[in-house]
């Protein structure tokens, strides 16, 4: 699964609709500083909410919305290989502003976007993207951070997360089931004491009759 086109919309630089095209392999997009490449990242993070106002360096969400077009609205979307389409639109209004997401053109609610995304493996706290500062963070690493990434990059890590909570729910299962076992064994002997005293009691009222 990979992206196969972005569609920008009055999103910071970009005051007008804007498609760019992902073919199969590696796509650079290159261009002088100021030109807006660092705008495409940006707007990348945003419809897929892997990332907040902040880290999309603004103050906060309408910092977004070009501000030399005259709309009061910003909309991201994308498409990938297996037809899946994301879209986030946000309008500023006089009180704030207003969100929207959407999955395959219904709207929907940003948690459906993040559960959706997870199932193939893109996270809001994952390595899909790698910015520039990562890389040099990266670099800085030990080795057992490094494997770490390299583990959740991998699938290896989420694999492990699964087995973990597999056996902690087979560790419960178990304390379970002793816990039945022994009362089980109480009934049993409760039940056999039982049987015994009306043994014993037979017994007697069969002496007494001789």
């Amino acid at each position: 699964m990979h992206i196969t086109e972005l569609e920008i919309d009055n999103f910071k630089s970009f005051s007008k609709k804007t498609k760019i095209p992902f073919l199969e392999g590696f796509t650079v997009i290159s261009g002088p500083n100021g030109s807006g490449k660092s705008n495409i990242i940006d707007s990348i993070l945003f419809v897929l909410a892997l990332s907040t106002a902040r880290n999309l360096r603004a103050e906060k969400l309408t910092d977004l919305i070009n501000l030399n077009s005259g709309k009061n609205t910003a909309e991201v979307a994308l498409e990938f290989s297996d037809g899946t389409k994301i879209r986030r639109r946000i309008k500023r209004t006089g009180n704030g502003y207003y969100s929207y997401n959407y999955l395959n053109d219904r709207v929907c609610k940003q948690s459906d976007i993040v559960d959706h995304l997870s199932k193939h493996g893109i996270k809001p706290h994952g390595y899909n993207v790698v910015m520039q500062g990562d890389v040099t963070r990266i670099m800085e690493m030990s080795d057992f951070e490094r494997r770490k990434i390299i583990d959740e990059i991998a699938g290896v890590a989420e694999f492990d997360s699964k087995k973990e909570q597999a056996l902690r729910e087979l560790d419960i299962v178990r304390e379970r089931i002793e816990r039945e076992e022994l009362l089980l064994l109480e009934l049993q002997k409760r039940h056999m004491n039982s049987n015994a005293n009306g043994s014993m009691h037979l017994s007697t009222r069969n002496g007494r009759r001789n």
